[in-house]
């Protein structure tokens, strides 16, 4: 079957799955985890099968190169589960987290609240540090007529486990590796992560980074302390494909440094504290 075809084909599929769980979803009270969720956006699946070698499983050395840091060379994103170095809550802004490098099970920030606390839509709980932060980029956001929501917050080790297993049950492993983080492995564990949207209940797209909300988020965002974790083009360096809407909070300090930096913040975790002296 000629690749256009098959890509058409997929993407038929794979959207009919996507519309399913969303509609079943259930409804959560603002203060609980979020219910399991169909996979944010499926062209990122997509994307994945036409970049990997079919034959190897192998990512092309000429993209991989692309995203090399010149004196240090990022790990392949292969799947692992070593203990990321600054692993306890009080290192949150040096954490590294990818498919390799993971949290311990017990890993729970102490002092998570609502996201209500920030007078933002949405709902889940973030740690109380970045309260401040989020309040103000939500009132830049709908000064400038840009409103965002937050569609998803903070998610346990347990409770990642059962989107992640869900997400193989419809799928199957190999592409939810793709488009999903195992448990101890997402940055949602760490309560400083947030999904936004333009509106509660809103399904995670890349579209998003097209609206007017996800175009004002990407020119603001490091000025409140956020950084977008997997932008676009940077599959091979963040280990993830484009996703517009999850960023994550390192304080306005670290995140002016790796806006500045024009690194992918897990190169810029890599280089300046994970292999650092």
């Amino acid at each position: 079957m000629p690749a256009v075809t098959l890509r058409r084909a997929l993407a038929t599929l794979l959207s009919t799955v996507m519309l399913a769980g969303l509609a079943a979803a259930p409804v959560v009270a603002q203060d609980e985890e979020p219910a399991p969720i169909a996979p944010p956006s499926l062209e990122l699946a997509l994307a994945s099968l036409v970049s990997i070698d079919p034959a190897s499983g192998a990512v092309p050395a000429a993209v991989a190169d692309v995203y090399q840091p010149a004196g240090v060379v990022l790990p392949r994103c292969t799947v692992g589960d070593k203990l990321t170095r600054f692993h306890k809550v009080k290192h949150w802004r040096k954490t590294l987290l990818d498919t390799r490098l993971r949290l311990k099970r017990d890993y729970r920030p102490w002092d998570l609240v609502s996201v209500r606390r920030a007078d933002i839509a949405g709902s889940g709980k973030v740690r109380k540090l970045m309260i401040n932060d989020l309040k103000a980029l939500a009132k830049a956001a709908r000064q400038a007529g840009k409103p965002l929501a937050v569609r998803s917050a903070f998610r346990s080790y347990d409770y990642q486990k059962a989107l992640f297993e869900s997400y193989v049950r419809a799928y199957g492993r190999k592409q939810a590796l793709k488009f999903s983080a195992r448990p101890g492995h997402s940055e949602h564990q760490l309560g400083t992560t947030v999904d936004f949207s333009v509106g509660p209940g809103v399904p995670l797209s890349t579209k998003f980074g097209d609206s007017p909300s996800g175009k004002w988020l990407a020119r603001n965002g490091w000025k409140y302390g956020f950084i977008m974790s997997y932008p676009k083009g940077k599959k091979y360096g963040s280990c993830y494909g484009y996703e517009p809407w999850h960023w994550r909070y390192f304080g306005r300090e670290l995140a002016r440094k790796i806006h500045q930096s024009s690194q992918v913040p897990r190169r810029y975790l890599y280089v300046n504290f994970e292999t650092a002296p």
